[in-house]
């Protein structure tokens, strides 16, 4: 057979075969440009990638000279190239850096005045040097510098360990110091902040006990501190409009509520214990740990006999009296009445004459006299040979309730409050006991280590279900308290200066063990100043005895102290020793509080501020230098863990809102 073209005429096959070619030649055409066009948008899309991946760091003026810093000098930020990859300590994945700028190409490019720090061999920023630029890059970050693994240029020696001071220099300079080299490895949060330096300082020792390991610049920011101070102005009203009403005050600052409930009567379960071997603030916490251990179980909380408490009744006590031999019993610090109206609480007399024979309880519970209050008596020696104790110090060991298999398994675990610690829990073999025993300081062979109840009551005990962690927070607002007449006294105190209308500090300086915290006043002002309005009156809880040691505070800010609101409540009776915790709750009525390092004083200064609904419930500590900015303060911010006893955890008010 023909085809089809083959049977056509000739003027009708060419007229055919054009009209088939146009489709064609359209469709190509189109193709062509088609793949032109998109060519073309890669190209320009890739080189707009690089040029915003790698800018071009072009300088506008020359570097000064290394440590002369040039106000007028302007160096732009260097190219960034692209780093490999660091080592993660404690995780299998990459985690982003916390508390410092990435170092990749989309660091937002600012134009930065020349600064440096220059790290010195001795303290007075004497001996070698080694000085680091702004425009310094580590694996992990921009503008940083770690000085793990760096050595001094002339004699070669490893910076880390050998370096005792350091000055900032160049305009607007801030570094930030922390204990961990966050450039270098990655941190899972963000640890190990120390303080900060601002050029200002000068020349600035370091703590060797503490010293910081790497350096990150900041700019300061005018802008953001005068928005910091803005939002400020929105809690004035207390400082424009001072509440000075005692009544007022003292029904702000009681912060339970009365109860209504009658006392609850005695179970024949118990749980003892005996004084921590501390000061007031560790004997609390020991306090504490034994109450909480009584309410998880259910039992009877028996309290130790009256004996001498460390700077209290015996000790080097700087304020209140010289030398003394006393007695002192729990009553006095807490409200017991209202705490035997949430749960069973008894006397050591009381459990003796109620459980002697049932027993075999052979050593009665009398009070030791004399030297003999600080060491064994046949009370605790008996409760010891007869009922053992619990190992079960909150920095070592964690309570999980009401198992561990339940709680490892339930929604509530928190990993971070596990980390470090044995896991033990309330077995049925330990139930089945009449008696459950704390002793602390009185372990077998004088251990204190693991018979010692220090650390944050909120991680003492971690509960499966959230509603019963909220219950415990609750009972603890409600339960347990200072009796009332120092909140009685405390709130005619407070009415001199206005609840809220002034910043209140403790600052320890002399019974404290950890003399790394001590600085001078000068040091206390010029840290906690970017946070203070001017002229803000200030009351000073310190143990410092020499007046005079405070004048460089005075000449800024009006002082008070306990001299000056002592008469306030002099209508009031109350006793001598309670004078401690008058401050503490004086302290809490300020508008912001700042604390001592390391301070259990100071620790629960935080909770009863959070409790009573203080304008600010951060926690501060005079010792660290604050710029005002909150770009950088917030590193100042503690973290929770389970393992830092000196601290509060926030989520014992804030749980409860």
């Amino acid at each position: 057979a023909r085809s089809t073209s083959a049977a056509m005429p000739r003027s009708k096959r060419s007229r055919f075969l054009r009209a088939s070619r146009k489709p064609f030649r359209c469709s190509m055409f189109r193709v062509i440009v088609a793949s032109f066009a998109i060519a073309t948008l890669v190209i320009v899309c890739f080189l707009g990638f690089l040029i915003h991946k790698f800018p071009p760091g072009v300088s506008s003026s020359v570097p000064a000279p290394p440590g002369i810093p040039s106000p007028v000098s302007v160096i732009e930020s260097p190219r960034l190239p692209k780093l490999p990859k660091s080592p993660i300590i404690g995780s299998s994945k990459p985690k982003k850096p916390h508390g410092v700028e990435l170092a990749t190409g989309n660091v937002k490019e600012k134009r930065w005045p020349a600064q440096s720090v220059i790290l010195y061999e001795k303290p007075g920023c004497k001996g070698e040097k080694y000085e680091v630029h702004n425009t310094h890059v580590e694996n992990n970050c921009a503008k940083c510098f770690d000085v793990c693994q760096k050595k001094f240029s002339g004699s070669g020696r490893e910076i880390q360990g050998h370096w005792r001071s350091l000055k900032v220099v160049g305009e607007g300079a801030i570094v930030s110091m922390w204990a961990i080299c966050k450039g270098t490895w990655t941190y899972p949060g963000d640890e190990g902040y120390i303080s900060s330096v601002q050029a200002d300082e000068g020349c600035k020792d370091i703590n060797k006990e503490w010293p910081p390991v790497h350096l990150q610049f900041h700019m300061k920011d005018e802008s953001q501190i005068s928005s910091a101070k803005s939002e400020l102005e929105e809690e004035t009203q207390y400082r424009k409009n001072p509440i000075k009403n005692t009544v007022e005050i003292l029904e702000k600052i009681s912060y339970w509520k009365e109860p209504d409930k009658p006392i609850k009567p005695a179970t024949t379960e118990y749980v003892t214990f005996l004084k921590d071997c501390g000061g007031f603030n560790n004997i609390r916490m020991g306090f504490e740990h034994a109450i909480l251990m009584a309410w998880a179980t259910g039992r009877t909380l028996v309290l130790p006999p009256p004996e001498g408490w460390y700077l209290i009744d015996f000790g080097p006590i700087k304020r209140g009296g010289s030398y003394s031999k006393g007695m002192t019993d729990f009553s006095e610090y807490f409200d017991i009445d209202h705490l035997k109206r949430g749960m069973p609480v008894i006397t050591a007399q009381e459990f003796y004459d109620r459980e002697k024979d049932r027993l075999g309880l052979t050593a009665e519970p009398k009070s030791p006299s004399g030297f003999e209050n600080r060491g064994k008596s046949p009370w605790k020696t008996m409760l010891w040979d007869k009922f053992n104790g619990q190992p079960w110090s909150p920095n070592k060991r964690v309570v999980l309730w009401p198992t561990i298999d339940e709680y490892m398994a339930s929604s509530n675990k928190n990993d971070l409050l596990l980390q470090g610690k044995g896991k033990v829990e309330f077995s049925s073999d330990l139930l089945a006991k009449t008696v459950i025993h704390f002793p602390a300081c009185h372990g077998p062979n004088g251990d204190q280590g693991i018979y010692r109840y220090l650390g944050q009551i909120a991680n003492a005990v971690l509960f499966s279900k959230k509603q019963r962690e909220i219950e415990f927070k609750r009972f603890w607002k409600m339960h347990i308290h200072y009796p009332k007449v120092v909140f009685e006294a405390a709130a005619k105190m407070i009415a001199k200066m206005g609840l809220f209308s002034y910043t209140a500090i403790h600052i320890r300086r002399n019974d404290l063990q950890y003399k790394e915290v001590f600085q001078n006043a000068q040091s206390t002002l010029r840290n906690i100043e970017p946070l203070l309005y001017p002229g803000e009156p200030l009351y000073l809880a310190t143990d410092e005895t020499n007046d005079a040691f405070f004048d460089a505070i005075r000449q800024k800010h009006k002082v008070y102290q306990w001299k000056d609101v002592v008469n306030e409540a002099k209508d009031i009776k109350y006793s001598d020793k309670v004078i401690n915790i008058l401050e503490q709750t004086i302290c809490a009525g300020g508008r912001r509080f700042f604390g001592t390092q390391k301070s259990t004083f100071t620790s629960y200064i935080f909770r009863l501020r959070g409790y009573i609904g203080a304008p600010d419930t951060n926690e501060y500590w005079h010792n660290i230098r604050y710029t005002g900015m909150p770009s950088v303060d917030k590193f100042a911010k503690p973290k929770v863990t389970g393992h830092n006893y000196m601290m509060e955890d926030p989520g014992m008010w804030e749980d409860l809102k």
